[in-house]
């Protein structure tokens, strides 16, 4: 079935906000999935394996235009902390927005320094969480 071209998502509409409703200023890239941890079933005469769902685990990643250090600091000075964050996507040309709340974000590190001559310095983020909501969903 063909759909209208406008009801892709374009990505420029797409920003993340932490546990304060506050943008994350500089976010070039941001991706949350769920990976399920499954179990091997054999069965006897049966030569295929069928597979069951034991759990799932939570992991994403967020790049940023270096702007400040304020993100660095706050993770490096807590690094147990847990946080909550949304990922939303309001393409104002789609048939609506998403938007996903992430709770217990935990990144598993930050950088100190980085650069490049004649590039724009970036920040790459690595994180799990422990659960996730949808806020809003297209249907």
């Amino acid at each position: 079935m063909a759909f209208e071209a406008n009801e892709a998502i374009n990505g420029l509409y797409g920003k993340a906000y932490d546990e304060d409703g506050k943008e994350v200023q500089g976010t070039k890239e941001f991706e949350a999935s769920v990976k399920f941890g499954k179990e091997a079933i054999k069965q006897a005469g049966v030569f295929m394996e069928s597979h069951k769902v034991m759990s799932g685990s939570g992991s994403g990643s967020v790049k940023l235009r270096k702007l400040d250090s304020r993100l660095q600091k706050k993770i490096l000075e807590n690094p147990t902390a847990k946080f909550n964050y949304v990922g939303k996507l309001a393409d104002p040309t789609a048939r609506g927005e998403e938007a996903v709340l992430l709770i217990g974000v935990s990144f598993d590190g930050a950088p100190l320094m980085g650069y490049s001559l004649d590039a724009l310095v970036e920040v790459d983020l690595d994180f799990t969480f422990d659960d996730y909501r949808y806020l809003q969903s297209i249907d």
